[in-house]
This record gives structure tokens, C-alpha cells and sequence, in this order.
């Protein structure tokens, strides 16, 4: 069982097993970080519908590994919407700034 956790922001983040190279000028980093991320989500998700499906069909496996797979799935996109939605919000307090 592979779980892995989400702690505080460093400046070398490193999601899943493929660590992000941080570039010299420090451009684009935050969207691959975004982009890895959503990777990640992605991956947690379908790891865990097979799991389901798996348990479901034929019975066999853990049902406690099923569940937390699953759980780890939903906070995984809890994660992305709420960061979705902050950028939203800040873009949209950017389109309403007065020039």
C-alpha cells in the first residue's frame, strides 16, 4: 500500500514519484506543479475506481486499501476544486481592478 502525504509547499516540490525540476527563472513552475498535480489526482482516481470495481466483481482484495484509495481519491480533488476556485477568485478581483 502506497500512500503518500501532502505537506507544506517547498521550494523543490515533489508530487508522486516524478520530482519537478525547478527552472532558472522561475517561469512556469507554478503551472507545472498545477499540471503534475493534476496527474497525480487523475492517477488517485482511476487507482482507485479499478480497486472498487476490482472489490466489487470478483470479491477479492482489501476492502480497507479499497476504501482508503477511494478516500485519498476524494481529497485529491477536494485539493484541485478548492485551488481551482481560489484562482477564479483572485482572477476574477484582477479583471475587476480599475486601471
Amino acid at each position: 500500500m502506497n500512500i503518500q502525504s501532502y505537506g507544506p509547499y517547498n521550494a523543490k516540490p515533489s508530487l508522486g514519484n516524478a520530482p519537478i525540476e525547478s527552472s532558472s527563472s522561475g517561469k512556469g513552475q507554478f503551472a507545472e506543479v498545477l499540471k503534475q498535480y493534476a496527474t497525480d489526482m487523475n492517477t488517485d482516481v482511476k487507482t482507485a475506481s479499478k480497486q472498487a470495481e476490482h472489490l466489487a466483481v470478483t470479491g477479492e482484495g482489501n476492502m480497507s486499501e479499497s476504501l482508503i484509495a477511494m478516500k485519498q481519491a476524494g481529497l485529491s480533488f477536494q485539493l484541485m476544486l478548492a485551488a481551482r476556485n481560489k484562482m477564479m477568485d483572485a482572477y476574477r478581483e484582477v479583471i475587476r481592478m480599475q486601471v
